[in-house]
């Protein structure tokens, strides 16, 4: 059965003109780490690849796809794998959303997002790209093995916060060399949701580009200038 919020859409509202509020979580991993964000029901499937890619914070290095309804939707990219639904040509309002479609990001590692309709809003909600309005802990690093890797190096990473504090205690000296670099450069609970969007707004100055939906690989030469 269609979602509360899906299944108002159907009583009349115009679908295409709604501004979805999606809640986005990825799945095995706990505490959740997750996004909502305000996203028009006339986008594409092939936009929203982007904005969770630039909202969970991923680097857009690997294929993804939509699975909606039970059938799977995704770009057709040269050597890439064949997909029923070209994602280029349906819309964001053309689903009764249910609570089990989700989006698949890295088959390798295979990160599984659960995506969710929580409220349609009236169109003068959102008048240009999407935003982000809240998240919750940082997406983790790409090549990780997925959740169960990024699982245990989390807990790697305590395991050796409490180590150091032991030896500090100790009177023991900690060279900077004993410290894991990704310790140095990984926050798991940190998310800012004013970077993000600056970064979606950025992002939707492309959507002019007929390569944009197409565009695939790391964002960080577009984003260098927004990274603190």
């Amino acid at each position: 059965m269609p979602q509360p919020a899906a299944a108002a859409i159907l009583s009349g509202i115009d679908r295409l003109a709604a501004v979805y509020q999606l809640k986005i979580h990825l799945l095995g991993i706990s505490p959740q780490i997750g996004r909502r964000v305000l996203v028009r029901g006339d986008t594409t499937l092939a936009e929203p690849h982007h904005v969770f890619q630039v909202v969970m914070r991923w680097d857009n290095w690997h294929l993804h796809s939509f699975k909606l309804w039970g059938k799977e939707y995704g770009m057709p990219y040269v050597g890439g794998i064949y997909f029923a639904g070209d994602a280029r040509r349906v819309h964001l309002g053309d689903f009764p959303w249910r609570a089990n479609d989700k989006f698949t990001y890295d088959f390798g590692d295979y990160w599984l997002h659960q995506i969710r309709v929580e409220k349609v809003l009236p169109p003068t909600v959102l008048s240009t790209h999407p935003v982000c309005v809240s998240g919750h802990r940082a997406c983790p690093p790409e090549e990780v093995a997925g959740p169960e890797g990024y699982n245990q190096r989390t807990l790697d990473q305590f395991s050796w916060a409490y180590e150091a504090r032991d030896r500090l205690l100790a009177g023991e000296d900690i060279r900077e060399d004993d410290v894991p670099t990704w310790f140095w450069t990984f926050r798991p609970e940190h998310f800012g949701k004013q970077q993000v969007n600056q970064k979606l707004a950025k992002l939707y100055q492309l959507k002019g580009n007929p390569d944009f939906l197409l565009s695939q690989g790391s964002y960080d030469y577009f984003f260098a200038d927004l990274e603190s």
